[in-house]
């Protein structure tokens, strides 16, 4: 898939941009909140930081195949070593899906992580979602841990996945 791009955004720009691709992935969204996108789904996704990062940490990108986004990828730098990038989400309209598209994304990511002397990429899972824990795993992403709801979470057990970064990514 050699038309797949990740281009970066941000809020101001973009805003309309993620709500409608947040819409198309209506699967996935009310998976992980219980409802449809909203605005302050959009928001969350180019605002919500993990524990000891600030919003200066955070990169994102539209996952553009030609002039189309096809997805969306939060990324929190140094979260939780310095060398480390957290993937926050990845979000991919259904349309694409099993297409290979995460595939050549999580290749650009590592390429671009790699790039940055990046050594690890991480990221959580729901446990409800084994589809998406499959595509982590084929991809190469091992347990890391396992994170379980607690009363002050949004009620999720998730498992953390990592990814040791290599020389030839």
């Amino acid at each position: 898939m050699s038309d797949i791009t990740l281009k970066p955004i941000s809020a101001p720009r973009d805003f309309d941009d993620v709500l409608d691709l947040a819409e198309r992935a209506r699967d996935y969204v009310v998976l992980e909140v219980g409802h449809p996108a909203d605005d302050a789904y959009v928001r969350d996704f180019f605002e919500a930081c993990p524990p000891g990062r600030t919003s200066d940490s955070l990169i994102h990108f539209a996952v553009m195949r030609g002039q189309e986004m096809a997805g969306i990828v939060g990324i929190a730098s140094g979260y939780e070593q310095p060398d480390d990038w957290w993937i926050g989400l990845m979000l991919l309209d259904p349309a694409y899906r099993g297409s290979g598209i995460g595939h050549t994304v999580i290749k650009l990511i590592r390429r671009l992580a790699r790039n940055e002397r990046i050594a690890m990429l991480k990221l959580s899972v729901l446990d409800a979602n084994p589809r998406g824990e499959s595509f982590w795993r084929r991809e190469g992403f091992v347990t890391h841990r396992v994170a379980p709801a607690t009363p002050e979470s949004d009620g999720h057990d998730r498992v953390v996945l990592r990814y040791q970064i290599r020389e030839d990514d």
